[in-house]
């Protein structure tokens, strides 16, 4: 009869490497019961992650578009905000200069030219506007100020203005430095002229917030509340009737400037519902694909548990075995 025997050193290095091979199964196995999640991928989908890596990719496209509707959401809300300011404005003034048909006075005329400034300057406030430190108005370049300040504008405007004797001449003038070329676009438009890129929101679908503050609308507001505040600008001598007939054509004006204003916002509105749209169908596509992924790498829970405690019991009786061996000697075996 052949009897193998294993000498000290080599039964401590074979019950060290046994203790450790059991506390690394039984970690594993503890997270496994924790999070639910199989550690052996390869193993629980057989060796094909074709299914698997198809969905990591879609939940990662998804999480791209995440980023993108929020960003296009925060974007298009902030300007749809800004131009409400200015239609708000716009529809102030028009009422005030309506209210004051027939009753026509120096002190109302200025009073009103000094409000179609103050609206002028916060036109230009609004436009300059931005969020998460990009312009909001100014194209493609969204680091810079898409335009210059009110008294640039105004300084300009009576240069051009100078010595028209007339309301309509001065109106005109007006009119025709914003769509020269030369003028409004030159002297206070500061922005890139490219709009801004169309943005992926979701698979084949798109939304393009091309807002900028040299557009005919915007500058339609401005030339409106800027021919109103000619009347009563420093370095125009004009007459109470040109004054007050300027105020007048303000208010004609701002008809325009709301029906564009809000011809705006409706469009702007259309692409919110459309980001929100998309983003709630992204985030239930997100949502179904997460809990297909945890039903392929879930570990089923009672098997784990059985194993789990297999492997403590092992484990005690490894620590019984050694705590027996430790404790032997010559002597005591004597």
């Amino acid at each position: 009869m052949n009897i193998t025997s294993f000498g000290d050193m080599a039964h401590s290095v074979f019950l060290r490497s046994r203790t450790a091979e059991l506390k690394e199964s039984l970690a594993t196995l503890t997270v496994e019961l924790s999070t639910g999640q199989a550690s052996d991928l390869s193993k629980t989908l057989g060796g094909d992650f074709t299914y698997l890596l198809d969905i990591d990719r879609n939940l990662s496209r998804l999480e791209s578009f995440e980023v993108a509707t929020t960003e296009s959401g925060l974007f298009a809300s902030s300007a749809q905000m800004l131009i409400a300011k200015i239609d708000d404005n716009a529809s102030s003034l028009s009422t005030d200069i309506l209210a004051t048909t027939g009753t026509t006075s120096e002190n109302n005329t200025n009073l009103l030219s000094s409000q179609s400034r103050l609206y002028l300057e916060e036109t230009i406030r609004s436009l300059n506007g931005q969020v998460a430190g990009r312009s909001l108005f100014a194209g493609t370049a969204t680091t810079s100020v898409p335009l210059a300040d009110v008294d640039t504008l105004m300084s300009t405007l009576v240069t051009e203005v100078s010595g028209l004797t007339t309301a309509a001449d001065i109106t005109q003038a007006v009119k025709d430095w914003f769509a020269d070329p030369t003028g409004f676009d030159t002297v206070m438009y500061q922005g890139s002229t490219t709009s801004m890129g169309a943005v992926n929101i979701g698979p084949n679908e798109q939304v393009n917030i091309a807002l900028r503050a040299d557009d005919e609308n915007f500058k339609q507001a401005m030339q409106s509340f800027a021919i109103g505040a000619l009347a009563t600008e420093a370095g125009l001598t004009l007459s109470t009737k040109i004054k007050s007939d300027l105020i007048s054509g303000t208010g004609n004006e701002l008809l325009s400037t709301r029906n564009r204003m809000i011809s705006v916002q409706a469009d702007l509105g259309f692409t919110e519902a459309r980001i929100e749209e998309a983003a709630v169908r992204n985030a239930a596509a997100a949502t179904s694909l997460s809990l297909t992924r945890n039903e392929l790498t879930q570990a089923d829970p009672f098997e784990t548990a059985t194993r789990l405690e297999e492997t403590q019991f092992q484990l005690e009786a490894l620590y019984t075995v050694t705590a027996r061996s430790s404790q032997l000697s010559l002597l005591k075996y004597i």
